[in-house]
């Protein structure tokens, strides 16, 4: 076990550290941005940003997720891996390109129906920029990811994350909100540069290949990356919706509003998810048809995601209003409870990333997309009902539910397809996590500023050392001697 939540640890803690560093810069460029712009401003950034989300998942058909499965299926055979990569690049920069010229076609369109008016349709042509560049990128990502190529996948991130945050934090001052789709065509070029460069060291060598080739491992890529397109798809298609009917039941500023408050509350957990995700699928891919394996990778990701992440869910649940006046401004304290709604469902959600992956290794699309669809559709119909009879206080309950429900499928999907069963250690880590859960929510019902906070702090110390005490002996090391270790080299 040990050895095994080592191999999680430090591929996680590489991937991790990065995604740690675009945190930190995301944050500092929210809070720029509701300084100078406010709320609107804010509001119009996760627009665009659900926007340009929406056609890329459109235009990807999954190709990302599903060359990875390939790439690392393949990696004893240079002839099928290398073939793999040559048809994932050359068809996803086919895809995205029609993907950004229909949607520069029509940007006018899309501009009245985001906002109302015509006036944004020149940042609409930005993001169709935005996203054949972002498209080329994810398969680079893709690629480095499937070749297990961590380190070099890291440093592309990082570089592109300094140089273009560097150039929108110079910049911001000088610009106003219609030119947001220029911070995000910075942002989307700095990241390509890198993984183009880190890539190409790579040397892979591409060959003339026969139709029945091209045809064959099109195919494969295409039937295991459908399920993740169509639910990448209806996923954005249900946020950008959502985003739109926060704007018509109130206005921008709520949708600023509910957009940041889902940036902290996923802002951590979304991080170690994805770290450990990097590392993952391609591994699950690998093992996925011996059972026990399986179910012990899977036990073993849950078990260390939510031992890492549980301090921090507490302490955001706590310090909910303080964090949203840190990181943007007092204007966005009425996020608060949305916040602490969205975290129940962010703890649902370490529970089921295992599994959705787990389906798509065993190719079992169908399955998959069906609990994709019911999340992202329920999330957005518990918003309209929700809103509708409750009004803005009932925003986030909907995330919440949507994951409780979603947890049943997937977890039921799982347990029928490879017997799954939770481990007798996860039993008693999820029994604790109730219970901690339980009384950070009397502490919030009952009490508020000082004594919340005093009293929240004591409970998110103690499932502090509690969690430090665990990773401590499943990794039988000492955590804070070895980071001490690792920063003197």
């Amino acid at each position: 076990m040990s050895n095994s939540f080592k191999d999680i640890a430090k591929s996680t803690g590489v991937i991790g550290l990065v995604q740690f560093i675009k945190l930190l810069f995301g944050l500092l460029r929210n809070k720029i941005i509701a300084i100078f712009f406010g709320a609107f401003g804010v509001g119009v950034w996760g627009l665009y940003l659900s926007f340009v989300e929406m056609i890329q998942g459109a235009s990807s058909l999954g190709l990302e997720k599903s060359s990875v499965k390939q790439i690392a299926e393949n990696s004893s055979n240079l002839y099928k891996r290398n073939l793999t990569i040559q048809i994932a690049t050359y068809s996803l920069t086919l895809f995205s390109l029609i993907g950004a010229l229909v949607t520069a076609f029509f940007s006018e369109k899309f501009s009245q129906n985001i906002f109302g008016t015509k006036d944004y349709a020149n940042g609409i042509l930005v993001c169709c920029l935005v996203i054949f560049v972002n498209a080329l990128t994810n398969i680079f990502h893709s690629i480095l990811n499937g070749l297990r190529e961590i380190k070099k996948l890291a440093l592309s991130q990082f570089y592109g994350v300094l140089v273009g945050n560097s150039i929108v934090f110079v910049l911001i001052a000088f610009l106003k909100t219609k030119q947001i789709p220029l911070f995000i065509l910075i942002l989307s070029i700095s990241t390509f540069l890198p993984s183009l460069i880190y890539l190409k060291k790579l040397r892979i060598s591409f060959h003339k290949v026969v139709f029945k080739d091209i045809f064959q491992s099109f195919s494969i890529l295409m039937r295991i990356g459908f399920g993740f397109w169509v639910s990448l798809v209806f996923m954005t298609i249900m946020t950008y919706l959502t985003k739109l009917y926060l704007q018509e039941k109130f206005n921008v500023n709520v949708v600023g509003i509910y957009q940041a408050s889902w940036t902290i509350s996923n802002l951590y957990v979304g991080l170690i998810l994805t770290s450990m995700g990097v590392d993952f699928f391609p591994k699950i891919c690998q093992v996925i048809s011996n059972q026990s394996k399986g179910i012990n990778l899977i036990n073993e990701q849950i078990e260390f995601g939510l031992l890492v992440s549980f301090p921090f869910i507490i302490g955001i649940l706590i310090f909910a209003p303080f964090l949203l006046t840190l990181l943007y401004s007092s204007e966005f304290t009425q996020g608060s409870s949305i916040i602490r709604w969205q975290m129940l469902g962010v703890t649902i959600r370490l529970l089921g990333f295992p599994f959705g992956y787990a389906l798509m290794a065993k190719e079992k699309v169908l399955q998959y997309t069906i609990s994709q669809f019911v999340f992202s559709g329920l999330n957005y119909l518990f918003v309209v009902l929700l809103v509708a009879c409750y009004g803005f206080k009932a925003l986030g309950l909907n995330y919440f539910a949507a994951y409780l429900i979603y947890i049943l499928m997937v977890g039921g999907f799982c347990v029928k397809e490879f017997k799954f069963r939770f481990s007798a250690y996860l039993l008693k880590l999820l029994i604790l996590i109730f219970c901690a859960l339980s009384c950070a929510g009397g502490l919030i019902y009952y009490f508020d500023g000082f004594w919340l906070y005093f009293l929240g702090s004591i409970i998110t110390i103690l499932v502090s050392y509690y969690s430090f005490r665990q990773l401590k002996k499943k990794l039988n090391i000492n955590v804070i001697t070895y980071i001490k270790r690792k920063l003197l080299k």
